[in-house]
């Protein structure tokens, strides 16, 4: 008989997943940085000149990672919110992403800038392949009950391409101006234990079966990157992709994060399709 696509699946137990993690949750949550406005990347800038592109790719990044409780709603109204582990980490997960956010906003007051730049254009991008980017709570409820716990495999793969996508952008950021190098670095390695969860979370989900990577491939393909630009400026997006991915350099980039999707159970069609659009 075959399965009904569309009928809503118990969360698979840890039995059923092909091995055990080997990130460990309970480490992470103990280690988790918090404030890092006494850090000498931070405080080594005040009164330091950077050019305003530097200081824009910063108000973009900061924006983004203050956007971490709006897509934590967006993962919890799913099935997600009944794995333990998987909401263990999303708490110690949004806790570092704030602090992210409150650092990139004591680096603006170290080089006295303001908290939000000039922008007269605030009209976000319209694009119909992105609007189920735009859906609310109540319907993300409604189809994460649907598809059930295999979506978790789709919100895993989503969040690795993010984590490497800010990677990628505060690489580019110390690329800008040296003396942010060091900034650059401490997010960076923030970043990579976020990495390292998402990667290992995806590949054992994926390979439980095609319906997880049916989903993932949907996600992927109709996501707005970075996530949570959904609801940014249009010119803040067109911005973003430009300085980080927009030279050979940035689509290098852009490439390894499609070879790094691709090597994961049943993603290679829609890697291309990621690259692509990290640099329309």
């Amino acid at each position: 008989m075959t399965p009904d696509p569309d009928r809503p699946e118990a969360a698979p137990s840890e039995s059923e997943l092909p091995e055990q993690p080997r990130f460990d949750v309970r480490e992470f949550a103990r280690t988790a940085r918090g404030s890092h406005r006494a850090s000498p990347a931070i405080a080594g800038l005040a009164g330091e000149e950077v050019p305003a592109e530097a200081v824009h790719l910063i108000r973009v990044l900061r924006d983004l990672e203050r956007g971490t409780m709006e897509r934590m709603r967006n993962l919890l109204v799913t099935a997600a919110h009944k794995d333990g582990r998987v909401t263990a980490f999303l708490t110690t997960w949004a806790f570092e992403k704030f602090w992210l956010a409150d650092a990139l906003d004591a680096v603006l007051e170290s080089l006295g800038e303001e908290a939000q730049g000039p922008n007269p254009d605030l009209s976000p991008r319209r694009s119909r392949r992105e609007r189920a980017e735009r859906r609310g709570p109540i319907a993300r409820t409604v189809i994460g009950s649907i598809r059930g716990a295999p979506l978790i495999a789709a919100h895993a793969a989503t969040g690795l391409v993010d984590e490497l996508i800010g990677q990628a952008a505060y690489r580019r950021l110390g690329l800008i101006h040296d003396r942010l190098a060091h900034l650059a670095q401490l997010a960076i390695e923030v970043k990579d234990r976020h990495v390292r969860f998402f990667a290992e979370e995806a590949q054992r989900r994926l390979a439980l079966g095609e319906r997880p990577r049916r989903l993932a491939r949907t996600e992927l393909a109709q996501a707005a990157w970075p996530l949570g630009a959904i609801g940014r400026p249009a010119a803040d997006r067109s911005f973003f992709e430009t300085v980080v991915f927009g030279d050979e350099q940035g689509r290098a980039e852009a490439r390894s994060i499609a070879d790094r999707l691709a090597a994961l159970p049943g993603l290679a069609p829609v890697a291309p399709v990621v690259a692509a659009r990290l640099a329309p």
